[in-house]
């Protein structure tokens, strides 16, 4: 296909070539000739371009506002080496939610009338990976892709666009954020609930440490050892499930994920297991059985949904602005329990 540059270079060669057969030959020689030779190099090494494809490396999942290196890499179809690299400009289509960030390999960001975003190389084909940093801007799963590969001859005289088939998706969680005073007073009564003071079985005798409670002293191992004897249980606590219920309208399921994920990783991070239900499934998280990244992966992509269990310890309700947060009947907006008294926030690993 001719690119602007070529469709220029036709017309002159036509201008020319009236003008040698008004005026003479020197014209067909001065301009003619060498824009056949342009066109006619400029086609071959288009139309002789081998045949690629992408190989494609994902971003690796993470939370909401955090940035990840994707990288793509386009070699031949057969599996060959490029034995000369071409001209290209490589274009990498990003769906809506993700927002790619141009690295050393430089690249044109444009937005599409769709909401997807595109990502454009000038580079040459088969000199290296192309990598790029994608900043997450909403949770969900997003797919990368696909590639597209537009090829021009050395003149910029003929080009051929190329769609590569094969796409990739990036699962993007929904930010963990750290209670503030309130929200961690509100959550620390459930903490209390959820110890009780039973103690587990017998397991051994042991010397006193500085800091043991009196109460476990064994006087009798004592008197007869003339030191400290202390005796060990199994288990000083044994903490129990609390319950943990979240909803949302039609258009708070963003908010609901968020303050989800925040409320159980405080819970769990505090050695308290909770039963979490949601509108379409039931999960366990907890110190024991672990399930954090099973629950971020599940509200990654949660849907709006009526609160499944009214009486839970927590029930969270997500709404378009916020979410509320209510705690055995205590009631909080999500937005008043995280930070700290300035209102700052910061998000916490899964």
């Amino acid at each position: 296909m001719l690119t602007r540059r070529g469709r220029t270079v036709v017309v002159v060669a036509v201008a020319a070539l009236l003008f040698a057969l008004l005026f003479g030959a020197r014209s067909l020689n001065a301009v003619i000739v060498p824009a056949v030779v342009a066109l006619a190099a400029g086609y071959v090494q288009v139309s002789t371009t081998p045949d690629v494809i992408v190989e494609r490396t994902p971003p690796a999942d993470a939370h909401v506002s955090e940035t990840r290196t994707a990288e793509l890499e386009l070699v031949r179809r057969n599996g060959a080496e490029i034995a000369r690299p071409f001209p290209s400009d490589v274009t990498e289509r990003l769906a809506a939610g993700l927002t790619p960030i141009p690295t050393e390999d430089g690249g044109t960001v444009l937005e599409r009338a769709d909401g997807d975003v595109e990502l454009t190389f000038e580079t040459a084909v088969g000199t290296g990976t192309l990598s790029y940093d994608v900043r997450y801007e909403s949770r969900g799963r997003h797919k990368l892709g696909p590639a597209t590969v537009t090829t021009t001859d050395a003149f910029g005289l003929f080009a051929t666009k190329t769609e590569l088939t094969g796409t990739e998706s990036t699962l993007v969680y929904p930010r963990v954020r750290r209670l503030g005073r309130v929200g961690r007073r509100s959550l620390g009564r459930l903490q209390e609930f959820g110890r009780s003071d039973q103690r587990g079985e017998f397991a051994e005798l042991r010397e006193y440490v500085p800091g043991d409670p009196l109460r476990d002293i064994n006087w009798k191992t004592t008197a007869k050892r003339e030191e400290l004897i202390v005796t060990e249980f199994a288990a000083e606590t044994e903490a129990e499930t609390v319950s943990v219920a979240a909803g949302a309208n039609a258009d708070g399921a963003d908010t609901m994920a968020e303050a989800t994920a925040s409320v159980v990783s405080s819970l769990v991070a505090s050695g308290v297991p909770v039963e979490l239900s949601l509108p379409r499934g039931d999960l366990r998280v907890g110190p024991e059985y672990g399930g954090e990244r099973a629950m971020l992966r599940t509200l990654a992509t949660v849907a709006a949904g009526p609160i499944p269990d009214d009486d839970a310890d927590v029930v969270i309700k997500g709404r378009a602005a916020d979410a509320s947060v209510d705690v055995r009947g205590e009631h909080h907006l999500f937005s008043e329990i995280v930070g700290d008294a300035a209102g700052q926030t910061a998000e916490v690993a899964a």
